[in-house]
């Protein structure tokens, strides 16, 4: 049998422990994570394993080479962009011939796996899922099984309300190549939302294997350190390197413990460590490799990784040290700190509980550290990303991380000024708005709660309230974790530019607070219902009466709260039949066919804050990104009479056509977000971030003209735009660049962001992004697959430069 391990994973919750590491290299007792893992497939038969990497995959690829020096044969199979848990598995479809089993890379189990492929084959299941019970199921996924084992029901991350059962997923599956046939490839599929759904729709047999042993997710960071804990008690059937030195102490080779030194376990010291005259390493400590503890150091529930230097009477109590961590003389790391790679702390400073130091931060001698120091270094060495600052809710954004961000706002402003603030109906956004809206009051500014609205409200009421700046937050599950995100907006309701970033972060690093007296402070003030207003002013952007005599059928999808106070209000003014299916159906797919089953004129899909947007025509073709692009561009061009058109870099060449057709001229802009928002900002509406003003003036254009939809899209003109994402670090974006602009020398090139290189069958956009450590490629070609190769053929062409 073959395998797959899933090492894809970032580990955002472990984070300082992953800045610079995949979550499956994280070490537990001096051994990366998937170390084990490896050791588990091994023991059970099976060698043959493709590895899933995304995140960092040189350094799992680094370290675990062909697999020959473990004993097993390794196969690679990178993800360019997101694929999903199930999609990644369909990345090595061609490599996986038979029945495989699924394991996580970040995960450690002792499971007996030879005792779960047998239930599998025993049962002729199409799908065995490895389940096991807990005590809080609120993490994972549950699952309820008949007598027969057969898989019933299942829940992904369940309120308390929502639990029926003790019994969890643990992301191993034995699977039968049968389940390659509900996937495409290249697309985004998740095992739990999608693709066992699909197998229970169809009644394909799904088995669920209650396993016994130990199993640890390593979720966040207590479980980091209570996985080693349950290592050194015996509670988990795995080896230790080393040898057992002393009672439930483990010593690798040539570790030296001076004779005078007290070492107590259950403990770890690895290999080539010291442990220098004087010291105490007591119980559930972990010292990595090569690390040094001086004279009279004191661990107490301490893990170490590799290469630690620890000075005279250094102290360190329940906190986490990752690598060439270097502590002065005296100084003390309490409950809950975590330090991150290339740390130093000063001589005598103290790290105050639950504090977290990224990599390469530096406290001075005799501090007091009582904030986080979480500003990563990346290339653009800021807090801010395309879309503002964002982080994990409650482990990088947290309360005093906000509060800290508002008053390097109010720094910013004049005292007495007014900043709107939106946000999602998430519990934690609103205390996320809360505690902004403190930070702002105790700074001298006024605010407007906006309340639970969309980011398109909170812009369009920012600017028409007069105020001086905005702030829009939301709580997203990108990567499957719980992202807040706070958007930084100007008076106009536009992304703050470049320059008044730098202006916040400096005051946020340098904690500028600005002290005033009692009778200065901010208020709440009260404000029109911004929904209301955005609500009255788009209706009469349009001709609501030639709308409504069109009676348009329409087909909903939504499941922001934030929508409700808008969208069905709207729709009824514009005397629209609707038929709202939210939670019915998820997908674009899905809607097409209730739009044709019900002859309604068309379907709109909408994300959680109303700014992603799909639609449907009456016949169920779905708008790809890209077409609607193009008519959120139709649509501007008919509701503006300005006669230079802004477009971003990167969409279509089509463009320029529409342009032409209405004798305008289409000048290309900059792809961030503020300058999108900009090229088609219209009486303070923004087409391209706004999926609601969309559909409004999409019906108010059918209506004038007497179209369909998909009649209206025909009228747009043909084109071919492929998209490619290639992994590149931070260090190495500019020396690509420089190769490539060498390379492209007399050619006919483009600078308004990143290097645009005209060519014969259209260009090609190399777009280096500012977020992550990635390039993003975009051809436009005559043809859909001379687009893709043109891609392709520069995708290589960087990996080349980052790789040489």
């Amino acid at each position: 049998m073959k395998a797959v391990i899933m090492a894809g994973g970032k580990g955002s919750r472990l984070r300082p422990l992953t800045s610079n590491t995949p979550k499956p290299m994280v070490p537990l007792l001096d051994r990366p994570v998937m170390e084990y893992t490896i050791e588990l497939l091994k023991k059970h038969g099976i060698a043959d394993i493709a590895v899933t990497v995304q995140y960092i995959p040189e350094a799992i690829r680094q370290y675990f080479g062909d697999g020959s020096d473990f004993g097993v044969r390794l196969h690679y199979f990178e993800e360019h962009s997101p694929l999903g848990t199930a999609g990644s598995v369909k990345n090595a479809e061609a490599f996986l011939d038979e029945t495989f089993i699924v394991i996580s890379g970040d995960a450690l189990t002792d499971f007996d796996l030879t005792r779960a492929i047998a239930y599998h084959r025993e049962k002729e299941a199409v799908a065995t899922l490895v389940l096991t019970q807990v005590d809080s199921p609120l993490e994972f996924g549950v699952v309820m099984t008949d007598p027969a084992g057969r898989i019933v029901r299942f829940l992904e991350k369940p309120s308390w309300g929502e639990v029926f059962s003790d019994t969890v997923n643990t992301g191993i599956y034995i699977l039968d190549t049968e389940i390659f046939g509900y996937m495409e490839s290249g697309r985004e599929v998740d095992f739990s939302k999608d693709l066992f759904p699909a197998l229970m729709k169809r009644g394909r047999p799904m088995y669920g294997y209650v396993a016994e042993g130990y199993w640890s997710d390593i979720g966040n960071l207590g479980q980091y350190r209570q996985t080693q804990f349950d290592m050194l008690e015996g509670k988990v059937d795995v080896a230790i390197a080393g040898r057992e030195v002393a009672p439930g102490v483990w010593a690798g080779e040539h570790a030296l413990i001076d004779p005078t030194a007290s070492v107590i376990g259950p403990a770890f010291i690895g290999d080539h460590a010291s442990v220098g005259r004087g010291a105490s390493v007591s119980a559930h400590s972990v010292v990595g490799a090569g690390s040094i503890l001086m004279d009279g150091v004191a661990l107490d529930r301490a893990v170490l990784w590799r290469n630690n230097v620890l000075d005279r009477q250094v102290e360190i109590v329940g906190a986490t040290l990752c690598r060439n961590v270097l502590a002065g003389y005296g100084a003390s790391v309490k409950e809950g700190a975590v330090l991150g790679d290339h740390c130093s702390i000063g001589v005598n400073s103290i790290v105050q509980p639950g504090v977290k130091i990224f990599p390469d931060k530096s406290v001075e001698d005799n501090a007091v550290l009582k904030h986080s120091l979480i500003v990563e270094e990346r290339a653009a060495k800021t807090i801010f990303g395309r879309r503002g600052v964002k982080g994990v809710c409650n482990v990088t954004m947290t309360t005093g991380f906000v509060d800290r961000l508002a008053t390097a706002l109010a720094s910013s402003l004049a005292m007495g000024s007014t900043v709107g603030i939106g946000r999602d109906a998430a519990p934690f956004a609103e205390l996320i708005a809360d505690t902004f809206a403190t930070g702002l009051h105790a700074s001298g500014i006024h605010t407007y709660d906006f309340g639970a609205v969309t980011s398109s409200i909170t812009r369009y009421a920012t600017r028409h309230l007069d105020c001086a700046a905005g702030i829009y937050i939301r709580v997203s599950d990108a990567d499957g974790e719980d992202q807040l995100v706070i958007e930084f907006l100007d008076g106009q309701g536009l992304p703050i530019p470049k320059a008044a970033e730098r202006k916040i972060e400096n005051a946020f690093v340098q904690e500028d607070r600005r002290l005033i007296k009692r009778d200065k402070l901010g208020r709440k003030r009260t404000s029109p219902h911004a929904g209301a207003l955005y609500r009255k002013d788009l209706l009469e952007s349009v001709d609501a009466g030639l709308v409504a005599k069109r009676s348009f059928k329409v087909v909903t999808v939504y499941n922001g709260q934030n929508l409700n106070q808008v969208l069905p209000e709207l729709l009824h003014e514009l005397g629209c039949r609707v038929i709202q299916l939210n939670g019915v159906v998820s997908t674009a797919a899905e809607l097409a066919r209730w739009v044709r089953d019900n002859e309604a004129d068309f379907g709109v899909l909408l994300d959680a804050n109303g700014e992603r947007l799909e639609l449907v025509t009456e016949r169920g073709g779905v708008a790809s990104d890209e077409l609607l692009h193009m008519l959120q561009l139709m649509i501007r061009l008919r509701t503006s009479a300005d006669e230079i058109v802004r477009v971003p870099v990167h969409f279509p060449g089509t463009a320029e056509l529409l342009a032409e057709r209405q004798g305008r001229r289409a000048v290309r802009s900059k792809a961030d977000t503020r300058s999108l928002l900009e090229s088609c900002q219209h009486n303070g509406f923004h087409a391209y971030a706004d999926g609601i003003y969309t559909v409004v003036h999409a019906m108010a254009t059918l209506a004038e003209l007497g179209l369909s939809l998909s009649q209206l899209v025909a009228t747009i003109p043909s084109f071919a735009l492929f998209k490619e994402e290639v992994d590149c670090p931070w260090t190495e974006k500019g020396k690509v660049m420089r190769f490539l602009m060498e390379e492209t020398k007399g050619q006919d090139v483009e600078m308004i962001d990143g290097l645009k290189i005209f060519h014969d069958q259209g260009w090609t956009l190399i777009l280096p992004d500012n977020e992550e450590p990635i390039f993003q490629v975009y051809t436009n070609a005559e043809s859909q697959q001379a687009a893709r190769e043109l891609a392709a053929a520069y995708a290589d062409k960087i990996r080349h430069y980052r790789n040489g």
